[in-house]
């Protein structure tokens, strides 16, 4: 006999808000706060005050004459205008499919994850099209044969005013960056050292962590190809980040150029870590129940000065290049 299909009653669920929690995006894989912070406010718009790029490449003086003026270089603080948009999905559960479910409170559940992933990933798109869009592609330095990690390496050094250096780029372009011959060539010799060459295919952390290393990169980020679609599969983003801005993104923004950050909206009434407002109700035309998650937030760019974007080469050759020893 089939189970009984749980028809929810209309009402707000605040219960199914805690699915979509800040605390869970890192654990779901998503790129963007990574890149620009979490930031909890609670109004829709504003203007934050922040600090400026450091690291000025001026000088100062020598040898000043008694009585003379000693000139000065002024902090210009930055104002950043800031605002949140209306983030939502819908997930619905029909009849058929909802009776498989073992209880109410599972099909609830499902119903919520996929409404607060629908949300998510359209931040996430969001986030991606503001650092990789046509201008930055048109603009972007080839990464060259058998020149790609100095070329990346002059780029991070450009930025440091902006952070510590981090590679962003998408799933796709992340497994054609590793086949480059002169990364590879790395990987190998870094695996042959370490007595571990299995994991250049089995584990990607350790290959992200082994790339970032030799490199001289903080960390590498990665956005989700099947979310953010293929178009800049061939480029790579170096990016000047702040990671003490995640869990303190205000604090840091004013007190040291922050590249970005996502201003989230929280009702003052309403848990820190929870942005969500869900609702759910019975719809009798489609016979399903249905899951509506609501959230505010925007991804604000401060400083768009605080990327560099790089494309991949037409072709690259073995690195380095093979001699042979014919003996005498």
């Amino acid at each position: 006999m089939a189970k009984r299909f749980f028809r929810v009653e209309k009402a707000d669920r605040p219960d199914l808000a805690a699915i979509g929690s800040i605390s869970q995006l890192d654990v779901k894989g998503y790129a963007f706060p990574k890149i620009f912070p979490l930031m909890p406010v609670t109004g829709k718009s504003g203007t934050m005050t922040v600090a400026p790029a450091g690291l000025t490449a001026s000088k100062g003086t020598k040898a000043r004459a008694n009585g003379t003026a000693l000139s000065g270089t002024a902090i210009s603080m930055v104002d950043v205008k800031w605002s949140v948009s209306r983030y939502e999905g819908r997930g619905k559960l029909f009849e058929d499919d909802g009776a498989a479910y073992a209880s109410a409170e599972a099909a609830d559940n499902a119903g919520a994850e996929l409404s607060q992933r629908l949300a998510w990933n359209k931040v996430e798109d969001d986030a991606f099209a503001t650092v990789f869009n046509a201008t930055r592609y048109a603009a972007a330095t080839t990464l060259t044969n058998h020149s790609v990690v100095k070329i990346l390496q002059q780029k991070a050094k450009s930025l440091r005013m902006y952070g510590k250096p981090t590679l962003v780029m998408t799933t796709n372009a992340w497994l054609d960056f590793c086949e480059i011959p002169e990364i590879r060539y790395r990987l190998e010799k870094l695996a042959g050292a370490a007595n571990d060459t299995g994991f250049i295919m089995t584990d990607i952390e350790k290959v992200r962590a082994a790339v970032s290393t030799f490199m001289g990169f903080n960390d590498i980020v990665l956005f989700d190809s099947e979310i953010v679609g293929t178009s800049y599969d061939d480029c790579v983003a170096v990016i000047g980040l702040r990671p003490e801005a995640n869990g303190n993104a205000v604090s840091t923004a004013k007190s040291k150029a922050t590249y970005g950050w996502t201003p989230v909206y929280i009702p003052e009434d309403a848990p820190a870590d929870k942005p969500f407002d869900m609702r759910a109700w019975y719809d009798d035309d489609d016979k399903c129940n249905v899951y509506d998650a609501e959230a505010f937030l925007g991804v604000v760019e401060a400083f768009s000065a605080g990327v560099a974007m790089c494309k991949f080469d037409s072709a690259y050759t073995e690195y380095p290049s093979t001699v042979v020893n014919v003996g005498r």
